[in-house]
């Protein structure tokens, strides 16, 4: 019996010995090279990274308009920042390894001779750079409050996280310093291991401002953006809280295109160099738009005395590619910080607005050609479909629901059959078929036409604008479709709005027989930027025939827009003008606060933080809110102000009346607020545009 049992002891032991011996030889020689990296990943320092080059974009002819240029960075080690007695000790420590300090001081008595260094740091920096102290304080306040933010995130997700990466790095404190200030601050104080000059780079606009609205602009990253960042798993491409990113439009539309790839560099712990991998920059990104062609209608709209602000858009009908696209009024793209509280507190002129994609209007008698395209194809009318106007809808309310040409001139347009009530925009006309449609066509006509959804230019500002369902009515307005809903809609008054983009879409969809999304930029690649949305159609062929016969006419036979008729004999614009009724605007609100003891205060602002800003720290509560003072300033008995609206395209003389028209076809879009008169103060800009296209196609 022992001796059996002795034999089963050698046995287990043996295969005890078998299971090291194979353990040891996996350990050594199978896993030898993913040991040897974790054993140097240890003794590594945390890598070191330099940004790379944002990719320039251009206009739709190579013209440089935003670009990187080098600069640098003078970065202060975030546990200065905080003052940190972990993160010194760890600097005194360093130091006296280095020789900076005699070996018998203690660290204590090194990081208490650090603190005087470090305050003379800030005075002789401020210097050196021109950024006062105080305004050195304010930063460092700034990225405390920044880190804190992100540490904040973080915990929130993960409760066991003490410590973000962030505080133990180095922090940009005065950015874009140029090559002297950099190599002053690189001789005198760089030497200190909580400082460094990091190589970085600036944008910088070239004469870019006609596109202020277009390019957008960089601003400091966000936790949300980090969080929500599509390049989040490349470890140098994802957005650090550091950086810098895309926040408005094709900075921000172009963002994961135009950021490069940052470089790395791993040390070991004794500062020799392990790996490094160089920056590469981003990639560029090409408009489709043309900046003479923008500067050009941005001079037009300042020449025609525009009384709030205006828009103009161009597509190429071919392409869908925008070849302008425009706001009035711009400001100055290098002067955006300094200017920003005066341009946030014009509310009459709204100089931030990207009115191009962004303002939503009322389309007034433009949207009357979507009703006829809607009525014709639908059958509830035919092209020779008579409606009699003599001024007003309604026999027993003649002062409501009637047409502009009564309201204007007391005169009617009499009967009128389809091209004709395009030709005059006769509002009796469409009144008729916008009840045969009925609302809820309407509205189905008009998203088949693009309103209320995006155009496809990917900007962050583009507004889908308000096509005005039942459940959208329901929603916004708590009630369902009444009978003058489908009167309203009809003449592009009511809740439905549109975009200056829109409506040139709308032209460029008339002129092609179908709707396509437009395309704004690409990216290096040929890759076009933003979303693409299906396109709809082809529409009813013989209906847009009748509708374009009616938009020649408006331009080229006397009609509404005969103020936009081209002096050549090569090419023609066809169209539709539009008035459309608005509200004025409101330029301040007189607000009424109320204080915990019932006492009770008015004050005049722009906006309720204002308000409430005016009375200091110790704040009332906002307890009611009126308009004060708006634009234009309405009488007793004045009618509502009028935005001015063309809409239209371009096409060869020779385009057999009503076809489809070939070859140079530019759809353009013109929007005048409270300009009133469409085809008096709208069409005469589109003119210019066209004349201006066309000419230079031919030269």
């Amino acid at each position: 019996m022992f001796q059996k049992r002795l034999t089963w002891f050698w046995i287990l032991l043996g295969l005890l010995t078998l299971v090291i011996i194979a353990r040891l030889v996996q350990i050594q020689v199978l896993d030898a090279a993913r040991y040897n990296e974790l054993a140097a990943r240890i003794l590594t320092q945390r890598p070191e990274y330099t940004p790379a080059r944002r990719g320039t974009i251009f206009d739709r002819l190579d013209r440089p308009l935003l670009s990187d240029e080098p600069t640098s960075d003078i970065c202060i080690h975030y546990g200065v920042v905080v003052g940190r007695d972990e993160y010194l000790l760890s600097v005194a420590r360093a130091l006296r390894r280095r020789g900076d300090f005699p070996a018998d001081l203690t660290l204590r008595e090194i990081t208490d001779e650090l603190r005087p260094r470090i305050g003379h740091m800030w005075h002789r920096l401020a210097e050196l750079t021109g950024v006062s102290v105080a305004e050195l304080e304010q930063r460092l306040a700034g990225t405390r409050a920044h880190i804190e933010r992100i540490r904040d995130a973080v915990q929130e997700r993960s409760p066991n996280v003490h410590r973000i990466a962030q505080e133990d790095q180095l922090l940009p404190i005065v950015e874009d310093v140029d090559s002297d200030v950099a190599l002053a601050v690189r001789l005198e104080l760089e030497a200190a291991p909580w400082l460094t000059v990091v190589p970085g780079s600036r944008r910088v606009a070239h004469d870019a401002d006609a596109l202020v609205h277009v390019l957008g602009r960089l601003g400091a990253v966000s936790p949300e953006r980090i969080a929500e960042d599509p390049l989040a798993d490349d470890e140098l491409r994802r957005l650090r809280p550091e950086d810098h990113c895309g926040i408005a439009g094709v900075e921000r539309t172009g963002e994961t295109a135009l950021r490069g790839w940052r470089g790395r560099v791993l040390k070991s712990y004794d500062g020799r160099v392990l790996e490094r991998t160089d920056p590469r920059p981003g990639r560029d990104v090409h408009l489709t738009i043309d900046l003479d062609l923008q500067r050009h209608i941005l001079g037009l709209l300042q020449d025609a005395n525009c009384p709030a602000g205006a828009s103009a858009v161009v597509i190429d009908v071919a392409t869908r590619e925008v070849r302008a696209l425009v706001s009035y009024p711009v400001y100055e793209y290098d002067r955006f910080s300094e200017d920003y509280d005066a341009l946030r507190r014009d509310t009459k002129n709204l100089p931030l607005l990207f009115r191009a994609v962004q303002g939503q209007y009322p389309p007034g008698s433009i949207c009357k050609a979507i009703g006829l395209i809607g009525g014709l194809t639908e059958g509830v009318i035919t092209p020779e479909t008579r409606f009699e106007c003599n001024g007003f809808l309604l026999p027993d309310k003649p002062d409501r629901f009637r047409c502009w040409y009564y309201n204007d001139y007391r005169l009617v347009h009499g009967s009128q059959d389809a091209e004709s009530a395009v030709r005059n925009s006769c509002n009796i006309y469409f009144f008729h078929v916008g009840e045969r449609l009925g609302p809820t066509r309407l509205c189905e006509w008009f998203t088949r036409f693009g309103l209320g959804r995006s155009a496809g230019t990917g900007l962050i500002e583009e507004a889908p604008a308000i096509v005005p369902t039942e459940a959208w009515m329901q929603r916004n307005m708590e009630r369902g479709y009444q009978p003058a809903d489908a009167w309203n809609f009809a003449i592009g008054q009511g809740e439905v709005t549109v975009t200056p983009l829109q409506a040139a879409n709308v032209a460029a969809s008339i002129a092609s027989g179908f709707w396509a999304p437009v395309r704004l930029a690409y990216d290096s690649t040929g890759q076009a930027l933003g979303a693409s949305p299906t396109a709809a159609g082809p529409f009813d062929e013989s209906a847009l025939r009748v509708l374009r016969r009616g938009m020649w006419r408006v331009v080229n036979e006397h009609g509404t827009g005969k103020e936009a008729r081209l002096a050549s004999r090569e090419y023609e614009l066809c169209g539709k003008t539009g008035s459309a009724q608005t509200a004025p605007r409101v330029i301040n609100t007189l607000y009424t606060c109320e204080w915990p003891d019932g006492r009770r205060e008015q004050v005049v602002a722009i906006s309720e933080d204002d308000a409430l800003a005016a009375f200091g720290d110790d704040r009332p509560k906002i307890v009611g809110h009126r308009a004060n003072e708006r634009y234009p300033a309405l009488e007793q008995g004045d009618h509502l102000p009028a935005h001015a609206w063309f809409m239209g395209y371009t096409q060869p003389a020779a385009t057999p009346r009503g076809a489809a028209p070939q070859g140079p076809v530019y759809a353009i879009s013109v929007l005048i607020e409270f300009g009133g008169s469409g085809g008096r103060v709208a069409g005469p800009v589109a003119k210019a545009i066209a004349e201006y296209l066309l000419n230079a196609r031919s030269e």
